[in-house]
């Protein structure tokens, strides 16, 4: 008989509930889990942080390294035994991105808008507990936060994931709320009174804010998109850096342009 605890043991992180289930693969899982480990912030990583990160034995981190290089999907820096993504993942990733056929129809609304708030427009779409952007749009104005198609971050924290939020029917909302609060804990302790707070208000306002929540000196309003193309939901936002901090002119001023592209898009 399977032993519960070992299975728990062998599958990633986050990924418990798959514990026992025979359909699932965890040999592939624990590959896939090792591509997310690298980010903007560490791009590089070698097999002793691997092993760190992902909590497995040091020859099974071995030999995933081993097979993604083989397939292109990691590449060897110039320090050895040290690994960054291939081009693979690239490659990997582009056939979806072509699918949001809305990114085209959107992108001059988008730019038009940042142009004449001073904002950074994102259109994004859920990555388990986190929202990705499939398209962005900056002002002239320099950001230092990253802002680029690909980037993810909290849907607890941001106006953008709160916005998600609201555009799921009722259960699906509350599976994801209470997901949250069991896989990411310290989100949920930093951010989800704000957050239950804007689902609360949404009815009165129609958007969802996030105010020096995640940066002290980011302030951000976002409005459901709806389901796109595949039957995606979207949220879409409207971001400003280092302008003084002010909720009632994001909900007053910024998001009914918000919504007027929404409205165009839909």
């Amino acid at each position: 008989m399977l032993n519960f605890d070992a299975a728990i043991h062998r599958v990633p992180a986050g990924l418990q509930e798959y514990a026992g289930d025979k359909q699932f693969a965890t040999t592939l899982a624990r590959g896939m889990e090792l591509l997310r480990c690298f980010s903007p912030e560490q791009p590089v990583l070698g097999n002793k942080d691997l092993v760190q990160k992902l909590g497995l034995p040091a020859a099974t981190v071995s030999r995933l390294t081993y097979t993604l290089m083989c397939m292109g999907y990691l590449t060897q820096t110039e320090h050895y035994g040290k690994y960054q993504l291939g081009s693979a993942v690239i490659s990997l990733g582009y056939p979806l991105l072509s699918q949001f056929t809305l990114r085209r129809q959107a992108r001059p609304l988008m730019q038009e808008l940042a142009e004449s708030t001073g904002g950074s427009i994102s259109i994004g779409i859920r990555d388990r507990l986190t929202i990705v952007y499939i398209e962005a749009v900056r002002s002239f104005n320099k950001r230092i936060y990253p802002l680029e198609v690909g980037t993810s971050h909290s849907m607890a924290g941001t106006a953008i994931g709160r916005a998600y939020l609201m555009s799921c029917r009722p259960p699906e909302r509350e599976a994801l709320l209470n997901q949250i609060q069991v896989k990411s804990p310290l989100d949920w302790q930093r951010y989800g009174g704000k957050l239950m707070e804007n689902l609360q208000q949404y009815p009165k306002y129609g958007c969802c804010v996030s105010v020096g929540e995640v940066f002290a000196d980011v302030q951000a309003v976002a409005v459901p998109l709806g389901r796109i193309n595949r039957g995606e939901l979207a949220a879409i936002n409207c971001s400003f850096q280092g302008r003084e901090l002010d909720e009632t002119w994001l909900r007053q001023h910024i998001a009914p342009q918000l919504q007027a592209v929404v409205r165009q898009l839909t």
